[in-house]
């Protein structure tokens, strides 16, 4: 046996699976039977987070395609694998783009229509500011996109 072989098999797998669950969810599917129908493999804590990053990225992409900023960002899903989070990240060369420094700012404008903000990746918290996020993004770190809330 070639534990290669089968390593390389057992990932391609979960990969497809994992396309599978989005392409599901995408096409209607709720994501309570998806977590059902693949329980054996993922908890459903996992589907449900996964499926949520899933909601963030397709919102996402849509207001920054409304707004004429999907060229200068891209927006991808980490994984199923912890952390199961949507983020963005700056695609432009800013010696190539005359307002770049203005670019934060128009992407949470673009984002916020959509109850959409963006924070630090997970467990990167000190004092979170709009300047903080700008200065991540024009340095090209990613940044995570997460759900705005209601005020109280």
């Amino acid at each position: 046996m070639d534990i290669k072989a089968e390593l390389d098999n057992y990932l391609g797998g979960k990969r497809a699976l994992v396309d599978a669950i989005a392409l599901d969810f995408r096409n209607g599917t709720p994501a309570k039977a998806i977590a059902r129908a693949v329980a054996s493999a993922f908890s459903r804590d996992q589907v449900t987070q996964f499926l949520a990053a899933i909601t963030l990225h397709d919102a996402a992409r849509k207001a920054l395609r409304e707004a004429g900023l999907d060229s200068a960002v891209d927006v991808r899903v980490t994984g199923i694998d912890a952390p199961r989070e949507a983020r963005l990240i700056i695609a432009v060369d800013p010696a190539e783009t005359s307002d770049y420094a203005t670019l934060g700012k128009r992407i949470r404008d673009s984002l916020r229509d959509f109850h959409i903000t963006l924070d630090l990746p997970q467990g990167e918290h000190d004092d979170i500011t709009d300047d903080l996020i700008d200065e991540l993004l024009l340095d090209g770190e990613p940044v995570r996109l997460v759900k705005l809330k209601a005020r109280a």
